[in-house]
């Protein structure tokens, strides 16, 4: 990740002139896979702490907003685009710190355990009777990507309780809201594919699968996000799906529709088991970007999904 992409108050940035922290959170756990890295994963946590909202304008603690960026200067746009992923990424982010072993990284992960237990709380604000999280307090829809990352958030978090800090009743507790979350994800099930989202009065909305985001890569979030095994017959299902309606994705044809590049999509791929699909992707990449110094539409999010499937791809486990 070039140097200019972070700020000197640690903020990663989307782009030139945004602190997006989600994708942020998403950039700094493909930090983690490389020790030259954790200054950086430590700083952007640390300023993730110092932005927590006590309270927000919804009236929960522990979100973050997103920030303008210009000249050094940061300004709150007093906005998230959602609660949820945001604060399930950064819990996912902390269990991932601390999983690299990296004494100064567990420490201070340890160092902030009442503030992760106020971030999870975040998702137990927002968690509702079927189990799912609203996107956030004044936008009711029920997603599966963010349920996902809820998900992983949660047990992330439950982890780190159990693991790194002796309290095993934190961690039955946010084990127990993810067993509920796993419920409601499971719930979207229908018809041989997952549906994009819960609407708030209970209806599931399926994928249409000739589009590509959101509804196609949906699919690929239950398996990414480990809530389903990639060996059981949905993912299998799922992906399959994915592949008959974008055969051209290892090649970027999806650019078609969505300029992005979507490593993202490798990363399912891969934890799928589907080599030869992500050779070819990486090829893709490779030329459209890496030979070309990372253009625009590269971004902090891209990198660290990107640093994520050339570690998983070299044998590291999780992604």
């Amino acid at each position: 990740m070039r140097s200019s992409s972070v700020a000197a108050s640690g903020a990663i940035l989307y782009g030139a002139s945004q602190i997006n922290p989600y994708y942020s959170n998403l950039a700094a756990i493909g930090l983690t896979h490389d020790p030259a890295g954790y200054g950086t994963v430590q700083r952007w946590m640390q300023w993730y702490i110092n932005h927590l909202n006590w309270p927000d304008k919804w009236g929960l603690y522990g979100t973050t907003y997103d920030y303008d960026y210009n000249n050094g200067v940061e300004t709150s746009r007093v906005y998230a685009d959602s609660t949820d992923s945001y604060a399930a990424t950064f819990l996912t982010l902390a269990w991932t710190f601390y999983q690299t072993g990296d004494a100064a990284a567990q420490n201070y992960v340890k160092s902030i355990a009442s503030q992760l237990d106020s971030i999870g709380g975040v998702l137990i604000q927002t968690q509702q009777n079927d189990g799912l999280t609203w996107a956030k307090p004044d936008y009711q829809i029920k997603y599966l990507m963010d349920n996902c990352e809820a998900y992983r958030g949660l047990r992330d978090l439950a982890a780190i309780f159990q693991n790194a800090l002796g309290d095993a009743n934190k961690a039955t507790y946010y084990n127990a809201a993810a067993d509920h979350m796993l419920q409601g994800i499971e719930s979207l099930w229908s018809n041989g594919a997952w549906a994009m989202y819960k609407d708030n009065a209970g209806n599931l909305v399926a994928p249409n699968m000739g589009k590509w985001y959101p509804d196609a890569t949906s699919q690929l979030f239950p398996v990414l996000e480990g809530v389903i095994a990639a060996a059981d017959s949905r993912s299998q299902q799922a992906y399959t799906s994915v592949n008959n309606a974008w055969p051209g994705w290892p090649s970027l044809s999806y650019n078609a529709q969505d300029p992005f590049p979507w490593i993202l999509v490798g990363d399912a791929a891969i934890i799928m088991g589907d080599t030869t699909r992500v050779a070819t992707y990486i090829q893709s990449i490779e030329t459209k970007y890496v030979k070309n110094g990372f253009p625009w539409t590269w971004y902090s999010a891209e990198a660290g999904w990107f640093m994520r499937l050339n570690a998983y791809a070299l044998g590291a486990r999780p992604l």
